[in-house]
């Protein structure tokens, strides 16, 4: 496959039908390595063939341009995988997941939404991080299957 054009973005903003109430709702999403003089990666929800909800950082995004005349859209991602870490207080619905060393590059259709990830210390580059899902009911839906 030969490129005919490769533009790079920060910022991609996602739409998304919500299960709640099935309203259109928007996530801001950024990749940046230096957003307000700190690295800012965003996680989203990706929707993938694995059961449950997947989620991952979002690392890169990336427009190409084909001979073809075709444009793709692409983000490179690291997604997470459940941890064997468990806290020491457990809840019903816990999730808790290590971030992946591997790399991906899928389309962006498959970018469903942001979520909020929350890393369990305070180490500068934490790989263990919660699930939050109380940020709306969306997210609850979709965190909770």
């Amino acid at each position: 496959m030969i490129l005919s054009k490769v533009q790079r973005f920060k910022y991609v903003e996602l739409k998304f039908q919500s299960l709640e109430d099935w309203t259109e709702g928007r996530d801001l999403l950024r990749c940046n390595s230096l957003f307000h003089d700190r690295p800012r990666f965003d996680c989203v929800v990706v929707n993938d063939d694995s059961p449950g909800m997947s989620v991952a950082r979002l690392l890169d995004l990336f427009r190409c341009w084909l001979p073809s005349g075709t444009v793709l859209d692409l983000a490179l991602i690291r997604g997470f995988a459940e941890s064997k870490w468990k806290p020491r207080t457990v809840w019903d619905g816990c999730r808790v997941l290590d971030e992946d060393g591997d790399s991906s590059l899928i389309l962006v259709d498959y970018l469903v939404r942001g979520a909020l990830m929350c890393p369990v210390g305070d180490r500068m580059g934490e790989r263990t991080h919660y699930v939050v899902d109380t940020i709306d009911g969306d997210m609850f839906l979709r965190a909770n299957y």
